[in-house]
């Protein structure tokens, strides 16, 4: 009876386990494959911003903002030059 009672243990110690280490590898794969999308303001160096933000394998897409002033033109342009930039002029209504 004292074996029983020992093998059940081990054997829920051993498939908690599995169970266990196979969640955690899970939770760690799944959230390293996540992405992002990017939000930013139009601004002063946003040619720069743009670049290193797009080497980053977990950004999906960058979207810049418009802030209603001279630096709009540069977000355009950006949003031309890349597939994965958009720009949306939030200064309209």
């Amino acid at each position: 009876m004292e074996f029983l009672y020992v093998f059940s243990i081990m054997f829920l110690l051993i498939f908690g386990l599995t169970v266990l280490v196979k969640l955690i590898a899970w939770a760690v794969l799944t959230r390293c494959s996540v992405k992002h999308d990017v939000f930013v303001r139009s601004g002063e160096d946003l040619d720069g911003f743009v670049a290193s933000v797009r080497r980053d394998p977990h950004v999906r897409r960058v979207v810049i903002l418009s802030a209603g002033n001279e630096w709009d033109e540069d977000a355009v342009r950006l949003a031309e030059k890349y597939g994965n930039v958009s720009f949306y002029n939030t200064t309209e209504r």
